[in-house]
This record gives C-alpha cells, sequence and structure tokens, in this order.
C-alpha cells in the first residue's frame, strides 16, 4: 500500500445472535495467551447448504466471490482476518489464503485476495492456472470482528483431446484396426461410440459383426485427468464403393452435444515381392557367410580386448542405512576377468588421532587389514567381494578401502561408513494427566537413544489447527554418545478439544522410507480405565506345602492411582503376602503394573476361592478376576 495511506477498514455493526470465543479449533482461529479471555463477538454465517457452485476449465481463471456488510466505523488493520480454506474431493482441509495483522499468506502459487479490494468489503479470491487439484469446497471467513463467512463449491472441468488419423487404407483381403485417442479429461465419466457412414447411409457399429470395438478402461494422467483408448477393427470386405468414413465419437459433460472426429478409409492393392525366388536365395547366401566371418572375427576381438582392457571394478555397494551393532555387508562387484586372476583386498581406514599416539603434523591414515575376514563368490562372468562389518557409534565415519589386484595392476575404491541408531524411546506425556477444561495442558515429546544428532520434530493437529508456539530441548548426548531431544507445547483446554488428537512426527535418517516416525496424543479428560488381565500360577501346578505365586497383569490405564485387593475365600490378604509393583509408563502414554499374592497351599488350600479386584477412576464400575486353587499334588506331575 502506498506510503501515508490509513491502514483503517470501516465496519458496519450487525445485530445478529452472540458466538463464544472461549476457545477450541472450531473456529479455526488462533488461541489467546494462557490466562487471557477472548471478547465475545457478533456474527453472521452462511449455511454450507446455500454454498455457489461454479464450473470451470482446467487452465483458466476464476474468482470466487466473498462480498462483505459495507463498512461505516473505522477499524485498524491489526483487528481484520481473512481466511480462505478448501475441503478437497479427500475430505482433507487446506489453508489457501490468510489475511493477519495487515499481512498476507498464500499458500497456493497464482491465487491472491486484492488488498486493495478489501477497503471495498470485496475479499473475493482469484485463481490463476486452474487444475483438477483446485476442485472443492471453498469457504471465505472474515472477523471485522463481526463474523461472516461464505461457501463456494468449485466443479473444475477438462475437456478431451479427441486424436484420430485423417486418412487410412487397408490392404484387400486383410484387417486394419483404427485407435482413437482420448486425453486429459475431467470428470472420468466419458462415454466412447464408433459409427460407420458409407455415402448417405450411417449405421453404428456395435450392430454389424463386421465390425470389432474395443474401448479400455480409462487411467490417471500425472496431472490427474484421465485418458483413454478406442480401437475399431474391420475387413477389406467392409469397404465398398471406393472408401467409407468412420466416425469416433465422444460424450462428455464439457460438450454441449456429441463430439465427432472420422477417417476416410479405403482399399488399397497387396504389395508385390520387389525380387525373384533366386535373388532371394543368392543373398541370403551372401549374407549367411558375411554373419559367419563376423562371428569369428569378434571372438578374435573380444579375445584379444579382455586380454588388454583392465577389468571394470565397482563402487562399494553398502545399504542405504547401517545399524549399529548389526552385521553389514560391503561389496564391491569384478567384471572383465577371471577368478584365479583375481586377488581382493580390503582394509578398514582410520586418521591417525584415532590412536594412542598422536603427532602435531597432518593426519596418517592407518589401515587394517581385514582381507581374512572377507570372502570372494562367482557365477562365471561377475565376481563379487563381500567384507562382513559390526560396527559401533565411535566406528561412525569409518573408510574402508577394497583393492582389486588383477594382472600386475591394482584398482582401489574407498567409501565411508555411517551408522545410525533408531531412537529406542518415542513418546508424549502430559502435565496435568487428565486434562481439564479451561486450564493450562503440556505435551512433551520425548525422542531418545538415537544416533546421529540431526533430528527434526514438527507438531500437528488432526483438524488442522496450526501448533504455533512450540519449545525444543536439546539435542543432548549421554556416556555412550546417544543423543535425545524433548519437545513442548502448551495449550489451554476447551471444551471442544475432547478428543482432539495431537501428532508429534519424528524425523531422523535411521528411520526407514518415508523417512518420520509419529507419536500421538489422544486428548481424554475422562481418564484410561485399565485392562485387567487373568490371574495366572506359577508353578502352573501349585505343589503340597511349597511356595507358589499368584500374578495379574493391569495394563494401559491413565491416571496412574489404582487400587487392588486380595481377598481368599471372602476374607482380605494383607502384605507382605500381597505385593504391587509401582505404575510404569509406557511408550504409548498409559500405565501398567503387576500385583503378586504368595503362598504355600496345605491340603485345608485345595479348591480356595482367590478374588483381584481393580479399582480406578475412569472405570465404569470395578473389575474382579477369580482363580480356584487346584488339586495339590506332591510332584509336579501336570
Amino acid at each position: 500500500m502506498a506510503e501515508g495511506m490509513m491502514d483503517i477498514l470501516k465496519v458496519e455493526p450487525y445485530s445478529a445472535g452472540l458466538m463464544s470465543t472461549a476457545g477450541g479449533s472450531g473456529g479455526g482461529g488462533q488461541r489467546g495467551p494462557v490466562g487471557t479471555q477472548e471478547p465475545q463477538v457478533k456474527c453472521r454465517v452462511s449455511s454450507a447448504d446455500s454454498a455457489k457452485k461454479l464450473s470451470v476449465l482446467v487452465g483458466t481463471e476464476v474468482t470466487l466471490s466473498c462480498i462483505f456488510d459495507k463498512l461505516s466505523k473505522l477499524v485498524e488493520w491489526s483487528t481484520l482476518t481473512v481466511e480462505w480454506n478448501m475441503v478437497d474431493k479427500n475430505a482433507e482441509k487446506i489453508i489457501m489464503y490468510t489475511f493477519e495483522d495487515g499481512s498476507a499468506h498464500v499458500s497456493r502459487e497464482g491465487s491472491g485476495v486484492d488488498k486493495m479490494g478489501l477497503l471495498q468489503s470485496d475479499a473475493s479470491l482469484q485463481l490463476r492456472n486452474v487444475t483438477v487439484g483446485d476442485e472443492g469446497l471453498y469457504t471465505c471467513r472474515i472477523i471485522t470482528p463481526v463474523v461472516y463467512t461464505e461457501t463456494t463449491s468449485l466443479e473444475v472441468l477438462a475437456r478431451p483431446s479427441v486424436s484420430l488419423p485423417g486418412k487410412a487404407a487397408v490392404t484387400e483381403g486383410e484387417e486394419k484396426t483404427i485407435q482413437c485417442d482420448i486425453t486429459g479429461f475431467y470428470p472420468e465419466k466419458l462415454s466412447v461410440s464408433w459409427h460407420i457412414q458409407n455415402g448417405s447411409h450411417m449405421v453404428h457399429a456395435g450392430a454389424s459383426h463386421l465390425f470389432r470395438v474395443c474401448t479400455e478402461m480409462a487411467f490417471h494422467n500425472p496431472d490427474c485427468t484421465y485418458s483413454i483408448r478406442s480401437g475399431i477393427t474391420l475387413h477389406s470386405s467392409a469397404v465398398t464403393d471406393g472408401d467409407i468414413h468412420i466416425i469416433c465419437q465422444v460424450e462428455h459433460q464439457t460438450y454441449s452435444k456429441p463430439y465427432n472426429r472420422s477417417v476416410t478409409l479405403f482399399i488399397q492393392a497387396p504389395s508385390q515381392p520387389l525380387y525373384s525366388a533366386v535373388t532371394l536365395i543368392a543373398v541370403t547366401s551372401v549374407i549367411s557367410l558375411l554373419l559367419v566371418i563376423s562371428v569369428i572375427g569378434g571372438t578374435l576381438l573380444l579375445y584379444r580386448y579382455f586380454c588388454k582392457v583392465p577389468p571394470s571394478v565397482s563402487e562399494i555397494i553398502k545399504p542405504n542405512i547401517i545399524y549399529v551393532e548389526v552385521p553389514t555387508d560391503l561389496k564391491c562387484t569384478i567384471r572383465g576377468a577371471t577368478q584365479r586372476e583375481l586377488k581382493v583386498k580390503w582394509f578398514k581406514l582410520r586418521s591417525s588421532a584415532d590412536s594412542v599416539v598422536q603427532s602435531e603434523s597432518v593426519s596418517l591414515l592407518l589401515s587394517e587389514d581385514l582381507s581374512d575376514q572377507a570372502c570372494l563368490s562367482s557365477d562365471g562372468r561377475h565376481h563379487t567381494s563381500v567384507l562382513t562389518v559390526c560396527l559401533t557409534v565411535t566406528e561412525d565415519q569409518t573408510k574402508y578401502q577394497c583393492v582389486v589386484l588383477c594382472r600386475g595392476k591394482s584398482f582401489s575404491r574407498e567409501t565411508t561408513v555411517r551408522v545410525k541408531v533408531e531412537p529406542s524411546f518415542l513418546q508424549i506425556s502430559s502435565i496435568p494427566q487428565i486434562p481439564k477444561v479451561e486450564k493450562l495442558l503440556v505435551l512433551c515429546c520425548r525422542v531418545e537413544n538415537f544416533y546421529p544428532q540431526g533430528i527434526h520434530l514438527e507438531w500437528s493437529r488432526n483438524d488442522g489447527e496450526q501448533v504455533r508456539t512450540v519449545t525444543h530441548f536439546g539435542p543432548f548426548s549421554d556416556h555412550n554418545r546417544l543423543y535425545s531431544v524433548w519437545s513442548k507445547i502448551q495449550l489451554v483446554m476447551a471444551r471442544e478439544d475432547e478428543r482432539a488428537v495431537y501428532t508429534c512426527r519424528v524425523y531422523h535418517s535411521s528411520f526407514p522410507t518415508p523417512g518420520y516416525k509419529d507419536i500421538l496424543y489422544h486428548i481424554n479428560t475422562q481418564g484410561t480405565p485399565p485392562n485387567v488381565m487373568f490371574i495366572d500360577c506359577e508353578p502352573l501346578c501349585p505343589l503340597l506345602n511349597e511356595e507358589c505365586t499368584l500374578h495379574l497383569c493391569i495394563k494401559d490405564f491413565c491416571p496412574e492411582d489404582v487400587s487392588v485387593t486380595w481377598t481368599k475365600d471372602r476374607e482380605t490378604v494383607l502384605p507382605p503376602d500381597v505385593f504391587n509393583t509401582p505404575p510404569s509408563l509406557n511408550i504409548n502414554g498409559l500405565y501398567s503394573m503387576f500385583s503378586f499374592l504368595k503362598l504355600t497351599p496345605n491340603k485345608d488350600n485345595q479348591g480356595s476361592e482367590f478374588r483381584c479386584r481393580v479399582v480406578h477412576s475412569a472405570q465404569r464400575e470395578p473389575e474382579e478376576r477369580v482363580f480356584i486353587l487346584p488339586n495339590l499334588h506332591l510332584t509336579d506331575s501336570c
């Protein structure tokens, strides 16, 4: 905007219902600071059912209208918010354009809102060079602070291109296939039919046995449009009165009426042989003789070539990811020599700085001969030498050298091995464990024990709301040279946040394709009830007058407070006969624990009933598990 122009807008008050803005992602706005309560504002919202519908061809330009109320009082740019979002055909929400705090952010190249038009209450979105991917439901949302929304359904069409030769010939007594190529259309629904015109008479190709029509299934193009091929095969006997016209007729949503392309088909006489049989026999004999001479000469040349040309030695082949303390094969392939001519040696190279004695001069490379650990295999033409290594973190970036000795010459190849350690601990924990509405919630993503140091963490939310404020701690290393990193976000819980899912995506070079892992946190204000397993006995068959242990596993609960009570024949069993392990935090952010009961059964205990009762705040009602002591034996006879 030109220097000196007032960055202000006029706003006309609008009398409508009140909308609460206590938080949450329903409106798509940014959450306010902790402890700050946003004011209520007046809003006017247009229904999604009343969305306007527009159709536009691929490659053209379209303007999606968004005209809000005339402005009557002055408002600074900082109070105006404009957001255009699009829900595509896969139901994914994409933010196309935002105007906030006086600046615009565009996510699609070739799109935008005229900032000067905003002064005229016009927030229309312009899309240039429309593609199939632009099809979807567009919503314009204006806050002045009066809230106004307008929805437009954009349908994108692509008109097919039909390709058919102008003329074609069929040899007398033979068949001819003519192909009609239909490319670059959208949507997929399209109809192809063939018609035969002989003079003024026209028939459908499917109505005669003289014609065979074959139409393939439509296939996707890289630009999301479709293409299809259709062919018609006919015999020369179908051509009468000199020639006929074959019409390929295409029906598609982009055509107001069927589109026709035609080809003129005529008959041509069969070709005559150019040479007599005697000539052909003579020529064949001469060619055969030349081929025999060429083969013999080529064999001699190849023999001389391989005797003089050095063998081909590949670079050292290794896996894309090499993990610490995992056996890994380094391979070198040799061609153009016999196995008895070869001698392959392997060396591990290290800098003199790694040795005990260090010099002040430039570091020299010291080598360790590993040739006796390698093996050489051959299939006759290719020879492969394999060295298996098993490295530690301290051996990262070690250089290995493969030296091939052949016919008095040496050929050397080197590679640097970089080792990886995949994180052994990935978890999101929360403070507090059970989120509470209108209270601060802190989520911490912990990624531990990885190598090398380089790592990237991204936070996102399943409804598309951006996670703006992220704090990272680390990476920091331990005595094993492994790294850890923590990443933290915080928000004030709103009722709309119940059941929302936050994702911490971790990118690290130790992960296989696609190169990242997702850690999920499901917001749950009710807690998670425990999964109570069945009571087991150790040993499986208790022995008379010998100690045995009943144990129960209680899994995946939150919060960690849980009550476990044992009874024997309805009488409570107390410590030290009962022991509970402290709840331990699992990688999924939930807790698990074990409860044990020890006893030395006698004859009176046979058939006794043991009950374990588990009480947790997230349960609808307590759960119990029952164990009946079986018949007792003097020896293990199960």
